[in-house]
């Protein structure tokens, strides 16, 4: 079976109105710890159909075209809702050259050290996943589209344990890498993890300003981000501002891939501009329903499941951003958030968050002692327009999308 042949099948099914997508990934990892080091080497290949047939969409895929050419009329019997076919993108770009994938680097003691001298020995690494990955995607389609892209990865996770007398901690992160290693960056935030929870006090004070390490500002706005991609936003967004003015929120993954799962170039989207809604979200199919353009974020996280609008590099931008150390002296009495602690609760239909997290409590800029725990609550509408302050930090972590935030400064908080 070849792809000329699903294609002239899924033409014959739905003349125009059909897709197909091809991936292929390779990945090499090593996994070390104090008694294990295994090294791992991981190919998967995958194909996907989407064709619009007696006017509902359908879908199949197999890990070989042969198994995807059985699928195809199976998956036309079952029944799926009627939907009107996208505007399919036109156009043709050639595979980039392939680069072989490297083996990741062994850093395992590396950050050992890392961690032990960033928590003063109250800290150490007890795992270390590292992989290193490439893929290469294909798509084609009844309209024209004739798309091929690479990318490589390089993420990991790792694990450490605090400990304080007979008490002990443990934390897991996942962490991704744009290039180079960060080894201090992630022994910081595994430090501030493993060891903050052991502390025995509570959150001193019942509210005051709130600085947001950057993996939890990230965490945040991931819990945010269907607010711009729900076909009927809550009403508490409405029009107009709902940000502090001078913030911003974008999507702009256009340095790691051309295009998205569908063919639909990468393009910046700015979606709030100085607190203002600016933009929104769309993949083929929303766009249709909405009566517009996609914005390139039709994205498929395995070849398994159809397209759907997400997020591909969200990120906070700030008009006038400052330097980390005059943001933490500008804070008179609050609480820095350094980790998460449980992840981030949202019901953005009514307009409420809830935040447990572990950090430091300040007073005039300066740390006054751990905490242990601490929960901050209340509307999400008031938390983005109590921002007044960014940094110049902006760092990405690895969510189901790739999320950035630099500190953020919130003026006032609740907390428990």
């Amino acid at each position: 079976m070849t792809e000329e042949t699903l294609c002239g099948e899924l033409e014959r099914r739905a003349p125009g109105q059909w897709e197909l997508y091809r991936k292929s990934a390779e990945s090499r990892q090593i996994e070390t710890s104090r008694s294990l080091r295994r090294v791992l080497w991981r190919r998967e290949e995958g194909w996907a159909a989407r064709w619009w047939e007696s006017g509902a969409p359908r879908f199949a895929a197999a890990a070989a075209p042969g198994a995807l050419a059985l699928a195809i009329p199976q998956a036309a019997l079952l029944p799926a809702a009627g939907d009107p076919p996208p505007e399919w993108p036109s156009r043709a770009s050639p595979m980039p050259a392939e680069n072989p994938v490297e083996p990741p680097p062994d850093l395992f003691e590396e950050l050992a050290r890392a961690v032990a001298a960033a928590s003063r020995g109250q800290a150490r690494l007890a795992f270390l996943g590292l992989r290193r990955g490439k893929a290469a995607e294909r798509v084609v389609n009844g309209a024209g589209l004739d798309v091929g892209q690479r990318h490589q990865t390089f993420d990991g996770v790792a694990q450490a344990i605090g400990r304080q007398g007979s008490r002990a901690h443990e934390v897991r992160l996942p962490f991704r890498w744009r290039e180079a290693p960060e080894i201090e960056a992630l022994a910081r935030r595994l430090s501030d993890a493993a060891t903050l929870p052991l502390a025995d006090r509570p959150a001193p004070f019942a509210h005051g300003q709130w600085l947001l390490d950057p993996g939890v500002a990230a965490g945040i706005l991931a819990a945010l981000a269907p607010l711009f991609t729900a076909e009927r936003p809550p009403r508490w967004m409405g029009r107009g501002r709902i940000a502090a003015p001078g913030l911003a929120i974008a999507d702009d993954a256009s340095g790691d891939a051309p295009f998205d799962g569908e063919g639909v170039p990468t393009r910046r989207v700015l979606l709030v501009e100085d607190g203002e809604i600016a933009g929104h979200l769309y993949d083929l199919r929303a766009a249709t329903r909405a009566g517009t353009r996609s914005t390139g974020h039709g994205v498929r996280p395995s070849f398994r499941t159809p397209p759907s609008v997400s997020p591909r590099r969200l990120f906070f931008e700030a008009r006038t951003p400052a330097a980390p150390e005059p943001l933490l002296a500008s804070v008179r009495r609050g609480l820095f958030a350094a980790a998460l602690t449980a992840p981030v609760h949202v019901d953005l239909e009514r307009d409420r968050y809830e935040v447990e997290f572990t950090g430091i409590s300040l007073l005039a800029g300066r740390a006054q002692g751990p905490v242990a725990g601490a929960r901050a609550a209340g509307r999400i509408s008031e938390l983005l327009r109590r921002i007044t302050g960014l940094s110049t930090d902006l760092q990405f972590f690895a969510a189901p999308f790739l999320t950035g935030a630099p500190t953020v400064l919130v003026e006032r908080a609740n907390f428990e």
